[in-house]
């Protein structure tokens, strides 16, 4: 490697001697005088104990610098600062036109300051990720890198920086060419090397990079590239952005913009409300955890989360103040709003988006999956069983005695090509059914396919653990492939008479649902018009209802679904026994940020639970029975956290009582419980991922289940079975198995 300018010796050291380490290739960033552990500032450092779980491995692949800090933070900071190994693989250099300049200001003075330099920018962006991660793991920007090159696969190198005082913490640049367009159909891109509309995607050189030349990447060597980073750090969870984005109201029908000549036919495909970049990121990431899965003998079982990305700017925002802060501050870091100077001519950081560092899409994270409220179930025998999705198929869980949070290794139910989440309903006569959903990726966009599918208990195997059979497709509602993949996850239900009602959210925004009497043959699909009160914001695209869909089916026999969208909580139901659901009218509710969980009371009573916009206060809502009005029954304590509220019934028949799980600011799961309605929380620091699981035991006990970042499952319940008794403590979770 050539010997280190003295360009490079100012940017590594802020100005101070650089050491170089010749022999072994390595740039080493030279400590500074502040402790690691100096929290100043508003970082995390080391402080944050509560989701110091070192069993656990996470790999965050992104397309471009600034995805992790707008749409995996705050997950991604409880990560880093969590201790385990926190690893981040971005695919493209991000240069765009390769003017550093903030948009509003470009228009104005067209880029005088910063010209156009692609090979600068990249190292700006570069620069400016290096400071938000080190912020998050110490409290301060300039905390000391050690930068080196990587071969993931032979002839191929990746610059490789790690965190001197967090060696866990690294971030790996593959340098790849972005698309430069946020849906312009160009074959140089990582959706042109994805469809084969090229056969190679070139790196393009940062300034001042220790990789030593240029390299054109196969759409297998960018897979083995992953495949590789996978296979070093085992990771337990694994963090990408959207597989399936949702579509622009307006298509352009001149998907070549009137620019290039002839559209490639392999790159008509719709626009959507996010950057293609992140969906083939994604698409490539996953390939390769199949291909990882695949190849792998023994393996951590690892959970996968995917994100929401531009789209959160036309949803409400999901997070309180105290996840909030600190999220803007590291994308304040990151676009150099601050601007200090790191001593690199290049730049410090992404001047582009500092009119965005504290806007919208810094003001939400969503998971893809909004998480299912029925993935803890009661088995025929009294006993619980807890179900998840790792390594791309579903195991499952059971207690060792009925009543005890005390739990066997899980046990993988074959099949594959899941992702997402599980739910598990139970029928009359005892058995469960899963559904869960099935993608199939391909080359060829056109065949790509997403559908339903479902299982059914069996019986249970020498060891009492549930079996079950082959997973058999429900398809979906929509036949054109590039449509199914929009296709939400199924929520389900199975009421008093046996018949399960599957709903998910459609490609139009709206929903779609199959019904299967007991003992009887599926429906067909049939979809249902959005109801009143599901337009936009102003000024906003029409995107329908969020993901993740509450039902209720009430002693009339009438069956109720409800969503959020995104000015109103909104509902359909059926008008008598069987009938077919039908637009309902506005429910006056205030509007939600996340997912709406329903309940069916024993008294008729129909209650909702979910956040509200921008505080992500929990909001439980009530209509009771025979009447025409909701009420907001109680709003409770900040409990901070983001995402779905889970909740029970407990105890109908004497003295009636709710219990609640949601994730807290610390990534744990609190609890809150009382008769009547809850009004505080109780903090538990069980860092986990996906959504915590609820159910009563089979003594009426209400258990709450939460799958760790570890791979470990784990559970609290109260003592009895009312509201207002005493909790558990979480236990010594039970471990995964290591075999596939």
């Amino acid at each position: 490697m050539a010997p280190i300018t003295r360009r490079q010796a100012l940017w590594l050291t802020g100005g101070a001697a650089a050491t170089v380490l010749g022999a072994a290739g390595v740039w080493q960033l030279m400590p500074s005088d502040s402790s690691p552990t100096d929290n100043s500032g508003g970082g995390t450092g080391t402080a944050q104990k509560a989701g110091d779980l070192h069993a656990a491995s996470y790999v965050h692949v992104i397309a471009h610098a600034d995805d992790g800090l707008f749409f995996h933070n705050p997950d991604l900071r409880l990560a880093i600062a969590s201790g385990a190994p926190a690893v981040t693989v971005c695919l493209t250099g991000g240069e765009s036109d390769g003017v550093n300049e903030p948009l509003i200001l470009r228009r104005k003075d067209k880029g005088k300051k910063f010209p156009s330099n692609r090979a600068n920018f990249v190292r700006a962006r570069m620069n400016g990720l290096r400071a938000a991660h080190a912020y998050m793991a110490t409290g301060r920007w300039d905390a000391p890198w050690t930068i080196d090159t990587e071969e993931l696969v032979p002839g191929f190198q990746v610059e490789k920086n790690t965190l001197r005082d967090f060696p866990n913490v690294k971030i790996y640049w593959m340098e790849l060419q972005e698309a430069r367009a946020l849906v312009a159909p160009r074959p140089v891109s990582l959706r042109g090397l994805w469809v084969g509309a090229t056969a190679t995607l070139p790196t393009l050189l940062p300034t001042e990079s220790p990789v030593e030349g240029q390299y054109a990447y196969s759409r297998q060597n960018l897979i083995d590239s992953l495949v590789r980073i996978f296979s070093q750090y085992n990771p337990t969870v694994v963090r990408t952005l959207d597989p399936s984005p949702i579509h622009r109201p307006a298509q352009d029908p001149n998907f070549d913009n009137g620019k290039g000549g002839p559209p490639v036919p392999s790159l008509r495909l719709p626009e959507y409300l996010d950057h293609q970049d992140h969906t083939y990121a994604t698409y490539f990431a996953q390939q390769a955890l199949n291909e990882f899965w695949a190849a792998a003998k023994t393996t951590q079982h690892t959970s996968v989360e995917h994100y929401r990305g531009y789209i959160n700017a036309n949803l409400p925002n999901n997070l309180g103040p105290v996840l909030l802060g600190p999220k803007q501050e590291a994308t304040q870091l990151y676009s150099w709003s601050d601007d200090r100077d790191c001593g690199d001519p290049a730049g410090c950081g992404d001047l582009k988006v500092s009119t965005y560092a504290s806007g919208p899409w810094s003001r939400s994270t969503r998971t893809t999956a909004p998480g299912s409220t029925d993935w803890v179930a009661q088995l025929s025998d009294g006993r619980l069983a807890a179900f998840a999705l790792v390594n791309g198929g579903a195991v499952v869980w059971t207690e060792r005695r009925a009543g005890q949070d005390d739990w066997n290794e899980p046990i993988r139910i074959p099949g594959n090509g899941l992702f997402g989440e599980i739910s598990a309903v139970r029928r009359p006569d005892g058995k469960l059914t899963l559904f869960a959903v099935r993608t199939t990726l391909a080359q060829d966009a056109t065949k790509q396919f997403r559908e339903v599918v479902t299982c059914a208990q069996t019986g249970f195997d020498a060891q009492q653990a549930p079996t079950f059979g082959a997973w058999q497709s429900l398809g979906s509602p929509e036949n054109d492939p590039l449509k199914s993949i929009e296709m939400g996850f199924p929520s389900v239900l199975a009421d008093g008479n046996g018949t399960i009602t599957m709903v998910v959210r459609n490609w139009a925004g709206s929903i779609s649902y199959r019904q299967q009497p007991a003992n009887g043959a599926w429906s067909g699909w049939t979809s249902v018009a959005p109801p009143p009160g599901s337009g936009p914001a102003p000024r906003q695209p029409w995107v329908g209802v969020q993901d993740g869909l509450g039902l209720a089916a009430t002693p009339d026999g009438n069956l109720h679904v409800f969503g959020a969208a995104t000015t109103a909580v909104v509902q359909w139901s059926t008008n008598g026994p069987g009938t077919p659901l039908r637009p309902g009218q506005p429910t006056g509710l205030p509007a939600s940020c996340t997912p709406v969980s329903a309940l069916a009371l024993q008294d008729g009573t129909i209650r909702l639970m979910y956040r509200e916009p921008n505080s992500a206060q929990v909001i439980v809502a009530d209509l009771p029975q025979g009447s025409q009005s909701w009420r907001v029954t109680d709003t409770l304590d900040t409990v901070g956290g983001y995402g779905r509220v889970v909740g029970v019934e407990v105890n109908p028949s004497s003295t009636p009582g709710l219990v609640l799980a949601t994730r807290n600011n610390l990534g744990g799961v609190s609890v809150a419980a009382a008769s009547g309605v809850p009004a505080s929380w109780a903090d538990g620091n069980r860092f986990h991922v996906h959504v915590p699981g609820i159910a009563l035991d089979a003594k009426g006990r209400a258990v709450v289940v939460a799958l760790g970042s570890d791979g470990t499952l784990s559970s609290i319940r109260k003592t009895r079975a009312s509201a207002d008794s005493p909790l558990t403590q979480w236990p010594t979770a039970a471990p995964i198995s290591h075999s596939n």
